[in-house]
């Protein structure tokens, strides 16, 4: 009997374990992949750790302030600890980023990456002739 209790404790940790390593990226993908689409400047940012790997992808947690805005949402400032990718993107105050943004919990934000310019120009009628 103690064996038993034993090998199930054992599957137990071992089950925890393995959802603790592997629960934040099945995340990230998740929202990556089903999230709202937005833009977002980083307003702070500090480094929490040098770098996070899961598998061949890397990540850097970060403590962040982001303006976030979404398209037909107000926007919003968050404050939180984000997985930025390595290599893609160093998120400096002033920098835009491409998040997804969950649409029922506008905390949970992945950063997916650098934000393409969209520029300050309004764009009153056709393009100049050069």
């Amino acid at each position: 009997m103690g064996v038993v209790i034993l090998v199930f404790i054992a599957l137990f940790v071992f089950v925890i374990v393995k959802n603790a390593a592997t629960g934040q990226p099945a995340v990230y993908d998740r929202l990556a992949a089903r999230g709202l689409p937005g833009r977002a400047l980083v307003l702070s940012s500090f480094q929490m750790t040098q770098g996070i790997s899961f598998g061949r992808r890397r990540f850097q947690r970060r403590q962040m302030t982001l303006e976030i805005e979404v398209s037909g949402r107000a926007p919003y400032e968050l404050t939180n600890t984000f997985l930025v990718p390595r290599g893609v993107v160093e998120p400096i105050p002033g920098s835009s980023l491409d998040v997804a943004v969950d649409p029922k919990d506008p905390r949970n934000v992945a950063v997916l990456g650098p934000g393409g310019f969209t520029g300050p120009w309004i764009r009153l009628g056709p393009p100049p002739a050069f």
